[in-house]
């Protein structure tokens, strides 16, 4: 029986003094959450970038808090251990300003910013202190937030002070771990990830812009005389020149006579007394044999050994054959052709040769041999 009351008196204090205990100190109530949304926006993830000229990064920090935070709270950013005095390259005050958009926002989701990151009434203030690389990391801290609310995204841009903090990236490639954590006083969001750094993050695209492809054409006379034809006498013949050069393009000549209007190309006389010294076409014409007659034109070839090119019909190379034209410009005849690019002029020589029959009428004639130059492009 002594041994129940002694029992029985135990478990009375032990009771008794745990609700004492209980009423002079309360439990405590953690304030700590998880930060339900967040992206961390770098504007170069190189490695080794020291925040100088061509090397100037930017941060954008967006965020969504699980509960709410009065105002003159804080955002703290922090880096590896390992990475100490590389991503805060120079200690000291850095610009941080509330964003409402950002290059990473995804619409309709709790990663598209919905506000500015607010301030107390004079604006965001900013720093950057350096990690001695054992006991303390780089750290920046973000004061004068003003008070926020859950289901909204806050944005903040961060960048090199004017004379004083210096913004940079780790000299190591690879995942480096980061922590945000939004505090006020016991109340804290945080949250870890890693962000990838590469040893170039920048692709040189090169392209070379040339003129426009051109070609530069030239007859050296308009008028040619072929002198005196007697009717049944031998064929005569008179010379000028065309030249051509382009730039990114093949050449062509072309040409086509005008002839009697209607018939066919060729020296005219017209009426009264009307006679035609024909160009037959699409053919070449000998005027070698007895009694012949027609008008016709032969074009050199201006490289010989390179690769402008001369229709058969008009590189006849026999003494009194000529390639024949056709009438109007429905009936042109390519005459000299190159299929890539000329650079410094080249000239060919167009010779005319004609001759008279027996049936011939005296009179003056004149046929117009019209040339088109272009180029293939």
């Amino acid at each position: 029986m002594k041994h129940q009351i002694k029992l029985v008196s135990a478990i009375t204090i032990t009771l008794l003094v745990s609700f004492f205990f209980l009423v002079l100190f309360p439990g405590f109530k953690s304030n700590a959450g998880t930060l339900p949304a967040l992206y961390f926006y770098l504007s170069r993830m190189k490695a080794d970038l020291a925040g100088t000229t061509g090397q100037v990064v930017e941060y954008v920090l967006a965020f969504e808090v699980s509960q709410s935070f009065s105002a003159d709270g804080q955002v703290e950013i922090t880096f590896p251990l390992a990475d100490s005095s590389e991503w805060c390259r120079t200690a000291g005050n850095l610009i941080a300003t509330g964003v409402t958009a950002s290059a990473p926002d995804m619409a309709t989701t709790d990663f598209d910013i919905d506000s500015a990151l607010p301030d107390t009434g004079s604006g965001l203030v900013a720093a950057c202190t350096q990690g001695n690389g054992t006991t303390t990391v780089d750290t920046i801290t973000i004061t004068e937030v003003g008070a926020l609310s859950i289901d909204t995204t806050y944005g903040v841009k961060i960048t090199n002070g004017s004379s004083a903090g210096v913004l940079g990236t780790s000299s190591t490639t690879g995942h480096r771990t980061i922590t945000v954590e939004i505090s006020e006083g016991v109340t804290i969001d945080s949250k870890a990830f890693n962000v990838y750094i590469i040893a170039n993050d920048q692709v040189v695209v090169s392209a070379t812009v040339s003129g426009a492809p051109s070609v530069t054409c030239q007859i050296s006379t308009n008028t040619v005389s072929l002198g005196t034809l007697y009717p049944g006498g031998s064929f005569v013949t008179a010379t000028h020149t065309i030249g051509t050069s382009s730039s990114n393009s093949g050449y062509y000549w072309a040409a086509y006579g005008e002839g009697d209007g209607s018939t066919d190309a060729g020296l005219y006389k017209p009426p009264a007394s009307p006679y035609l010294i024909a160009s037959t076409g699409s053919t070449t014409i000998d005027l070698t044999g007895g009694n012949a007659e027609g008008f016709g034109m032969t074009v050199s070839d201006p490289d010989t050994a390179g690769t402008a090119v001369v229709p058969t019909d008009f590189q006849t190379g026999t003494l009194g054959q000529f390639g024949s034209l056709d009438r109007a410009a429905a009936g042109a005849r390519l005459i000299l052709y190159q299929p890539d690019e000329q650079g410094s002029n080249e000239n060919s020589t167009i010779t005319y040769g004609a001759r008279a029959s027996s049936a011939a009428v005296s009179g003056s004639y004149q046929e117009t041999v019209t040339f088109v130059c272009g180029g293939y492009y």
